[in-house]
């Protein structure tokens, strides 16, 4: 996570359970687990990983496995890219990707078969904040997890601000949808120049107004925390639109 645990709990972040889609080995169990945040519904689409995560995970009740390839849509055949460093494999073909990051190649791997999100999960699992690392396609699973997303109060996804995988939602068009449905950015860290990072959002429309300026509050010493120590890197605040 580019936006370190420190940093959730100072922004207030608490969840009774967890959705992560892009599950790759698990490494936030041990964060999630030290909250109390469960149980946890890691969701991945690498069948290797898979296989590893449930070896890993035995305890269903605390920690689920689903296999899945998340979009928007239930049974399209899209093809798999996968990266030389499997993390960044991705349903959508690399662009920028290969310039950005020239170490790390790609071979298409075959098809895989698209699922939604709230056709895939169990209707008894219960989650109020939801990680997506999908390399590129988070709109298309957030658009998948349909009704679900109501029950959601914070949301951390990986954003672009370069056209890493071509077809790929950039940062205004996750902000755009994600503030149509009653959210807002706390939360951005970049990884650098490379035109990918990390954003936390908020929903608003379930905390009274006094909270709400609790949340701004919060949000910009954060950030202004992050600005002095590194402020050459933070990118410029450009979503206080908040709305009280």
């Amino acid at each position: 996570m580019l936006i370190n645990a420190t940093s959730w709990l100072l922004l207030g972040v608490h969840a009774h359970g967890v959705l992560h889609v892009g599950a790759h080995d698990g490494e936030e169990a041990r964060f999630y687990h030290g909250q109390g945040w469960g149980p946890v519904i890691w969701v991945e689409m690498l069948p290797e990983k898979v296989a590893r995560l449930r070896a890993r995970f035995p305890d269903t009740t605390r920690d689920l496995v689903v296999e899945a390839a998340c979009w928007d849509e239930d049974g399209k055949l899209v093809p798999l890219h996968r990266a030389s460093n499997a993390q960044s494999s991705s349903l959508l073909e690399p662009r920028e990707h290969l310039t950005e990051h020239p170490g790390v190649s790609f071979a298409a791997d075959g098809w895989l078969t698209t699922r939604r999100l709230d056709s895939v999960l169990p209707g008894e699992v219960d989650f109020d904040l939801i990680s997506i690392d999908s390399q590129g396609a988070e709109l298309h699973v957030l658009r998948g997890l349909g009704s679900w997303l109501d029950r959601v109060r914070w949301a951390y996804l990986e954003i672009n601000t370069k056209l890493l995988y071509e077809g790929a939602a950039l940062l205004p068009e996750i902000d755009a949808f994600m503030g149509e449905r009653g959210f807002v950015r706390v939360a951005r860290k970049m990884a650098g120049d490379h035109g990918w990072g990390d954003a936390l959002y908020r929903r608003l429309t379930d905390l009274p107004r006094r909270r709400r300026l609790a949340l701004w509050l919060r949000s910009r010493l954060w950030h202004g925390a992050m600005r002095a120590c590194v402020p050459r890197k933070m990118p410029p605040w450009d979503n206080w639109a908040f709305p009280w």
